[in-house]
């Protein structure tokens, strides 16, 4: 099975020598940079000059950034990508032990390593979210690697297998998301077209996140609206539950909420519930749901 890892940067310098370090060892490697400011792409090209670079005149964000390399290595023939996070470090033989757990579960459409935390201390703060955590955990401890996969209905996007049969199904992510959802959208249309979400004790990486998002945002900040405009998403975007033809009930409330609070004086209020109305795009959500409950290779070229 050929594997290509896909790894997207965006000022990664801080991170991006020990995220490739490993894995260049492992498989063939593309990196999409999206237009970084800082020395990124040069210490690549100099200290890995084996790496792949497509490089981009904007920041596309994780999503699209990951369809151009997912695009990018089907081309070349490969048989499942691997993304990995620039802030992500695989464990010497992660290729190789997905790609043993992979074909032998060829149901999965998903095949996730345990993701430890920077220094391999703890489990990775949201993969500590995942539902059923308590066979996996029993296994880490006691160190009984199984090619039996932990079945789950969501896992964080710092290291997917993607075997080719889910991106010629599932496709490539929604664009509908910038940063962050993605891998919530994802997760939901992999289950809708009938495939499987696992989690294999084979395999490790360690994610040296900072990321703060799971912390909500000071009211009225980009954060916030952010925050408001993914969850959103997240909800009326899932093809599982056909909820696109009811945003129209939801700006009718808010609309009543405004109105209520014209009435009570709130101005501020009303004016951050005006803002998040207009975020809404509700024609966009309703083409998501539509195209992603084809089986196509939606949003990728190859």
């Amino acid at each position: 099975m050929k594997v290509i890892t896909v790894i997207v940067t965006y000022n990664g310098t801080r991170w991006i020598e020990k995220c490739l370090q490993n894995i260049v060892n492992q498989c063939e490697v593309i990196v999409v940079d999206n237009n970084s400011t800082d020395n990124t792409v040069e210490l690549i090209t100099k200290k890995f000059p084996q790496v792949q670079i497509l490089l981009q005149d904007k920041n596309w964000g994780f999503g699209v950034a990951n369809n151009i390399g997912i695009s990018h290595a089907l081309k070349l023939g490969a048989d499942a990508v691997f993304l990995l996070n620039q802030d992500a470090y695989a464990q010497e033989k992660c290729i190789e032990n997905l790609i043993t757990v992979c074909e032998k579960n060829p149901e999965y459409g998903i095949i996730s390593p345990v993701h430890l935390n920077g220094d391999g201390t703890a489990l990775d703060y949201t993969f500590q979210k995942i539902t059923y955590m308590s066979n996996i955990i029993s296994d880490l401890i006691f160190k009984n690697e199984s090619d039996l996969m932990y079945e789950n209905t969501f896992v964080n996007a710092a290291a997917w297998l993607l075997p080719k049969k889910t991106l010629l199904t599932v496709g490539g992510f929604d664009p509908l998301f910038f940063l962050y959802g993605e891998d919530d959208n994802y997760c939901q249309r992999v289950l809708y077209h009938g495939l499987k979400i696992g989690i294999t004790t084979k395999s490790v990486i360690f994610h040296d996140s900072k990321n703060d998002n799971y912390q909500g945002g000071t009211i009225g900040s980009d954060k916030y609206y952010r925050q408001f405009i993914n969850g959103l998403n997240v909800v009326y975007a899932d093809v599982n539950k056909q909820m696109s033809n009811k945003i129209y009930r939801l700006k009718l409330h808010m609309i009543k909420k405004i109105l209520i609070n014209i009435l009570q004086l709130k101005f501020k209020d009303v004016s951050i519930l005006i803002k998040k109305i207009k975020l809404i795009d509700s024609k966009a959500i309703k083409n998501s749901v539509v195209i992603n409950s084809k089986p196509h290779h939606n949003y990728l070229e190859f």
